[in-house]
């Protein structure tokens, strides 16, 4: 079996060596602060009456109730340390409310599950329980699941509701075509240095990095071109609010690969909704990560067989 190719690349943003190194899991903190918030978050939990295990990116309490600290985490990242408490006690009540909420699902009409369903993509590692829910792998480490667009809030269908609203199959076909309903907001040409360029797609919808599902078709619909042959496509989808490609066609994938692992990374620390901070690729028969992250917060870049044989022939025919 042939062996990936590594190549190190920089660390997400550069550092200092005298530096405080980032927290390995709220990672736009530095390892301090992200101690400082998680004994805060425990600190607040207790006033309103609730007794967890804190972890370094989730809590659980004595129900088995996950509380992922990611987004209310990359909010107090943005506001004096003075607001952190208010800000953190303002979210835990939302998400406790949202527990004694009654089912959103009940009541809903076939016609509004029908208007309703979307499919989106999630990070793996934040669903506390995936089996029950339906789904399937997107990418490693992103799962497609089925939301139900409320007015307040979105739902994700667990198994027993979407066997109640005519199972994965139909919800799914649905979800793809309300998907393609979703505005393409903001399409921005990203150049790179050393030529070439990449595009990202950027919305406020929680679905606009979702419609990574719809490539390539998307990228020919938005700015008319089409994957060559055997080369395929680069693509990323860095936090809820966006979706990267580039259709590769010449030696400049190097240097769009590394831009793309740039600006993705970037994106996944620094915005709420994170869905993955890696960078794929695909020639039509599936997706190959080509990025991993070491424990010491390094970038690599994986080159297998096939990615490598696209390298070769772009590189030969420039």
């Amino acid at each position: 079996m042939k062996q990936r190719k590594r190549v190190m690349v920089g660390l997400f943003k550069k550092k200092k060596p005298e530096q405080e190194p980032a927290d390995g899991d709220l990672s736009f903190f530095t390892v301090s602060k992200a101690r400082e918030f998680r004994i805060l978050a425990r600190e607040v939990f207790g006033e309103l009456g609730y007794e967890v295990q804190i972890y370094s990116d989730h809590a659980l309490d004595a129900a088995g109730r996950g509380y992922g600290f990611w987004n209310v985490a990359a909010s107090c990242h943005s506001l004096p340390e003075s607001q952190w408490r208010d800000t953190i006690r303002l979210h835990l009540q939302k998400v406790l409310a949202s527990f004694e909420a009654p089912d959103p699902f009940d009541g809903v009409t076939p016609g509004e599950v029908a208007q309703r369903v979307h499919s989106r993509l999630y990070d793996e590692s934040t669903i506390p329980n995936p089996e029950a829910y339906p789904h399937t792998e997107f990418v490693p480490g992103v799962v497609e699941m089925l939301a139900l667009d409320l007015p307040d809030t979105v739902a994700v269908f667990n198994r027993e509701h979407a066997g109640r609203h005519g199972g994965w199959e139909a919800l799914r076909s649905q979800g793809i075509a309300n998907l393609q309903g979703v505005d393409n907001q903001h399409v921005e040409t990203v150049p790179v240095q050393g030529g070439g360029s990449f595009t990202a797609l950027l919305g406020d919808s929680v679905y606009t990095a979702s419609k990574a599902l719809l490539l390539p078709g998307l990228a020919e619909q938005i700015t008319g071109q089409a994957p060559r042959p055997h080369l395929g496509w680069l693509m990323s989808v860095p936090n809820r609010h966006q979706v990267v490609w580039h259709l590769i066609n010449d030696a400049t994938l190097v240097m769009v690969l590394e831009g793309m692992v740039r600006f993705t990374a970037m994106g996944y620390s620094d915005a709420p909704g994170p869905v993955s901070p890696h960078v794929y690729w695909s020639n039509g028969a599936g997706y190959e990560q080509l990025t991993s992250v070491s424990e010491d917060g390094k970038l690599s870049i994986r080159v297998g067989p096939e990615f490598q044989a696209v390298l070769e022939a772009v590189m030969s025919s420039d």
